[in-house]
C-alpha cells in the first residue's frame, strides 16, 4: 500500500501493488478491514483519476476495489462514488474486455438484494431492512442516471464470447429493471434481442438460460418483437426445455415468461378467439379452459361451424365438450352437435349434451322430446339423473391455474400503468410483489410442456371473473381495487355442470353476468365464496326429495325402448319416474319389464304411435293415474282381465284407435275412473250401463254411433261433461 502510494505516479508499481492486495484481501478478512479502514478504495480511486486513459490501472483497480469490499457493508456514499468512477472507467476503456468484465464485477454486488444481505450479515453494523431497501434503491436509480445500463448492454453485444460479462451483465440488468423507467429504456435500446443474443450463444449454460429467461420476462411484454425475433425466442424456448427439463428454476422462469406474454396477447379478443379455435382444433383441453376463463367467445362464428360441433365431429374428447358447454355454447349449436355425435355414437358427449339440452334439476325433470335421436341408448340416459351429475372428469385445473397467472400479471401491469400516470393512485410495492409472485403459483402447468395431466385435482378451476369487461365479464381495474385479491390468490370454484332452466348451478357466461351486473361484484373475495359453495359437487342433490320425477322421450322416432327397461343402472332412477312421456314415436309395445320398473309412474303418454293391442299389464302399475294411448291402431275389441284391479286411475284416453265398443270389465277393474275419452273410434253403439260411479268426463264423439242402452248413464251421478257430438245419433235410442 505503502508502495502504491509512493510511486502513484507509475502504472506498473500500482498494477502490481493492487494485484498484491487483490490476492491477500481475497485470503483474509482482516486485511480486508484493516485496508478500508485505512482507505485504501479512495487511494485507488484517486490512482485511477490520474491514470485515467490506462486499461491496465483500471483493471487493477477494480479487481482490488472487488476484492476489499467482499463481505463490507460500505456507506451510501462510499458506493455511488466507487460505482460513479467504476462507471467512467467502462466508457473510457469500452473495447477492453478485461475492463469491463472486473468493472462489473464491483458493481455487481452493490446492486443485488441478496448480496447486500450478506454484507449487511458479515458487517458489525446493523441495518434495518428498510434501510437497506432504500439503500438499493439510491444505488440501483443512481447507477441508471449515470447509464448504467447502456455500458452493461454494449459490453453484453461487444463481448458475447465471454460468458463472464455475459453473467454479470445480465444480473445487474435484472437488478436494474425494477427501476421506474427502467424497463421502457431498455426494451427501446434493444434488450430483448440481446438477451436473445446471449440464450444462442450458452444453450448449455444453465446460469444463463436462468438469467436471461428471468429478464425476458419482464422486457418481452414492453416490447413488439418482430417476426424473426419471436421465431427466434421460440427456438431458444423449446432448446432451453429440452436441456434442462429437470431443472425447475428455469421451468419456473419459463413458466413466468410464457404466462406473461400470453397475458398480452389475451388482450386482444380476437387472438383469443383464435387461440380458442387452435385449441379446440388440437385438443388441448387446459389452453381452452383458460382461454374462456380469459373471455375467449364460445359461440364466436368460424370460417365453418360452430366450435362445439367441430370438436364433436371429431369425437372422442368429453373434456373439451364439457368445458364449451360450461362456458355458455348456444342451444342450436349444442343441438346440432348432438346430431353428429349420435351418428358417430359418442355415448360420452352425447350425454354432456343431452344434460345441457334436457336436464332440469330444479324441476326434477328430464326433457329428451323432439330431438329425433331414432334411438335412445342407457348409456347416455344414465349419466343425467342425479348421482350421475358429478363430472365425468376430474376438472383442468391446470388451465384455471394458468389464467389465475396472467390475470396476475394483468393487474402488476395495470397498477404499473396507473401509477406512471396517476400520482392520485398509489400501491405499495409490497402488495405488487406478492400479486406478481410466479413461484407462488402451482407447479408446471401446461400440456405436456409442463407435465401435467388434466386429471390433477389442485386447487378449484375458475373463475369466470378473469375476463375483460368488454367479454361480459369484470374487468382487472375492478378486481384490483379490492387489496385482498392483490395479496391472495383465492381458492376459486370449480366448473359446475351447465344445467337446465332454473338450475342452482349455472353454466360459467350466466354466472359471468351475474358477477357484472352485481353492484358488489369488485368488493373482493367475500363475493366468490358464495360461488365457490354452489359449486359443490352436485351429488348433493341426490336425496329423496330430488330424484328425477319426469322424463320425457316423445318424438325421437324411437321404435322400441328395451334396451332402457333391461339395464340395470337405470332401474333404481326409473322407479322414482312420476311421469313419462313417449308420444309420437314409433312404438308397438312397452315391455312389461319396464312397467314393472316404474312403481310410482302415476302419468303416462303413449299416443301417436304405433299399438296394435292394448298391454293390459299397464293397469297393474301402483299408482298409474293418468294414462293416454291415444291415435294408436288399438282394436276393434279391447280385451280387459276382469280380475286386475287399478284403483289408481282417474284418467283414460282411448281416443283416435279402432275400437267397435267400449271396453268390458272397465269398471270393474278401474272403479275410480274419472275422465274416459273414446273420442274418434267406430264404435256403433252403446248396449249396456256404464257402470263408473265416479265418472265426470265421458267423449265419445266422432264415432258411428247410432243407438244407445236404456239408461246407460244412469250409474254415471258425478257426471259434469257428456260428449256425442258428430255420430248416428237420429234420435235417443231406448234399445240397441
Amino acid at each position: 500500500m505503502l508502495a502504491m502510494l509512493m510511486h502513484s505516479t507509475a502504472k506498473e508499481v500500482f498494477q502490481a501493488a493492487a494485484n498484491a492486495l487483490a490476492t491477500l484481501s481475497e485470503q483474509n478478512v482482516n486485511i480486508r478491514k484493516i485496508l478500508l479502514a485505512k482507505g485504501i478504495h479512495i487511494n485507488a480511486l484517486d490512482i485511477m483519476k490520474k491514470h485515467s486513459d490506462s486499461p491496465e490501472v483500471a483493471e487493477s483497480a477494480c479487481k482490488m476495489l472487488n476484492r476489499v469490499f467482499e463481505g463490507s457493508f460500505p456507506h451510501l456514499d462510499i458506493v455511488i462514488a466507487v460505482a460513479s468512477e467504476v462507471l467512467k472507467a467502462m466508457r473510457k476503456h469500452e473495447k477492453v474486455p478485461s475492463v469491463q468484465l472486473e468493472a462489473l464485477r464491483v458493481i455487481l454486488p452493490f446492486m443485488i438484494p441478496g448480496a447486500m444481505k450478506e454484507l449487511q450479515n458479515g458487517s458489525s453494523g446493523t441495518v434495518g431492512d428498510a434501510d437497506l431497501m432504500l439503500t438499493l434503491k439510491v444505488i440501483k436509480n443512481q447507477c441508471l442516471l449515470e447509464g448504467t445500463h447502456t455500458l452493461v448492454l454494449d459490453a453484453l453485444n461487444r463481448f458475447i464470447g465471454n460468458p463472464g460479462i455475459q453473467k454479470c451483465g445480465l444480473k445487474i440488468l435484472s437488478s436494474v429493471v425494477e427501476c421506474s423507467g427502467a424497463l421502457q429504456m431498455l426494451s427501446q435500446q434493444g434488450a430483448a434481442d440481446t438477451v436473445l443474443h446471449t440464450l444462442q450463444m450458452y444453450p448449455d449454460d444453465q446460469e444463463i438460460q436462468c438469467l436471461g429467461l428471468s429478464l425476458l420476462g419482464s422486457l418481452i411484454t414492453r416490447k413488439s418483437l418482430c417476426i424473426a425475433s419471436m421465431h427466434v425466442l421460440a427456438t431458444v424456448l423449446v432448446s432451453t426445455l429440452r436441456r434442462f427439463k429437470e431443472v425447475v428454476e428455469i421451468q419456473i422462469h419459463f413458466q413466468s415468461l410464457c404466462c406473461k406474454c400470453f397475458a398480452k396477447i389475451a388482450n386482444n379478443d380476437d387472438l383469443k378467439n383464435v387461440m380458442l379455435e387452435k385449441a379446440c382444433a388440437e385438443y388441448n383441453s387446459i389452453m381452452a379452459e383458460c382461454l374462456l376463463l380469459l373471455g375467449a367467445d364460445v359461440n364466436k362464428n368460424t370460417k365453418t361451424s360452430s366450435l362445439i360441433y367441430q370438436v364433436c365431429e371429431k369425437g372422442s374428447n368429453p373434456k373439451l365438450v364439457e368445458l364449451l358447454l360450461s362456458s355458455g355454447a348456444r342451444e342450436q349449436d349444442v343441438r346440432s352437435a348432438l346430431t353428429v355425435s349420435i351418428k358417430k355414437g359418442d355415448s360420452q358427449i352425447i350425454s354432456l349434451l343431452l344434460r345441457k339440452l334436457s336436464l332440469d334439476v330444479a324441476n326434477s325433470s328430464i326433457c329428451l322430446g323432439g330431438f329425433c335421436m331414432g334411438r335412445i341408448e342407457p348409456s347416455w340416459l344414465s349419466p343425467l339423473f342425479p348421482n350421475k351429475l358429478t363430472p365425468i372428469r376430474k376438472q383442468t385445473n391446470a388451465g384455471s391455474a394458468l389464467a389465475r397467472m396472467v390475470l396476475r400479471y394483468q393487474m402488476k401491469s395495470f397498477s404499473e400503468d396507473r401509477s406512471r400516470s396517476s400520482s392520485d393512485v398509489t400501491f405499495s410495492e409490497d402488495v405488487l410483489d406478492k400479486s406478481d409472485d410466479w413461484i407462488f403459483m402451482p407447479e408446471p402447468l401446461v400440456d405436456s410442456v409442463f407435465r401435467l395431466s388434466d386429471d390433477i385435482d389442485s386447487e378449484g378451476s375458475e373463475g369466470s371473473f378473469l375476463m375483460k369487461k368488454k367479454s361480459n365479464s369484470i374487468a382487472v381495474t375492478d378486481l384490483y381495487k379490492d387489496t385482498t385479491l392483490q395479496t391472495y390468490s383465492p381458492t376459486l370454484p370449480r366448473h359446475s355442470n351447465s344445467l337446465g332452466p332454473g338450475s342452482d348451478h349455472e353454466p360459467l357466461v350466466k354466472q359471468r353476468r351475474r358477477l357484472l351486473s352485481s353492484d358488489e361484484s369488485h368488493k373482493g373475495i367475500s363475493k366468490f365464496q358464495s360461488y365457490l359453495k354452489r359449486s359443490d359437487s352436485l351429488s348433493s342433490l341426490v336425496s329423496e326429495k330430488d330424484y328425477i320425477k319426469s322424463l320425457d322421450l316423445s318424438s325421437n322416432e324411437l321404435e322400441n325402448i328395451d334396451a332402457i327397461s333391461q339395464n340395470c343402472c337405470l332401474t333404481g332412477h326409473l322407479e322414482h319416474l312420476e311421469k313419462l312421456e313417449l308420444h309420437q314415436n314409433a312404438l308397438r309395445s312397452i315391455p312389461e319389464q319396464l312397467c314393472e320398473t316404474l312403481k310410482c309412474l302415476t302419468y303416462l303418454d303413449l299416443h301417436s304411435n304405433r299399438f296394435a293391442s292394448f298391454p293390459t299389464y299397464l293397469l297393474k302399475m301402483n299408482y298409474i293415474a293418468n294414462l293416454d294411448i291415444s291415435r294408436n291402431d288399438i282394436g276393434p275389441s279391447l280385451a280387459l282381465d276382469p280380475h286386475t284391479k287399478c284403483p289408481t286411475l282417474k284418467q283414460l284416453n282411448l281416443s283416435y284407435n279402432q275400437l267397435s265398443c267400449i271396453p268390458k270389465f272397465l269398471a270393474d277393474i278401474a272403479e275410480n275412473l274419472e275422465q274416459l275419452m273414446l273420442e274418434g273410434n267406430k264404435i256403433s253403439g252403446i248396449c249396456s250401463p256404464i257402470c263408473l260411479k265416479e265418472l265426470k268426463v265421458l267423449n265419445i264423439s266422432k264415432n258411428s254411433i247410432s243407438s244407445l242402452a236404456v239408461n246407460f248413464l244412469k250409474e254415471c251421478t258425478k257426471l259434469e261433461l257428456f260428449s256425442a257430438r258428430m255420430n248416428l245419433l237420429g234420435k235417443y235410442s231406448r234399445s240397441c
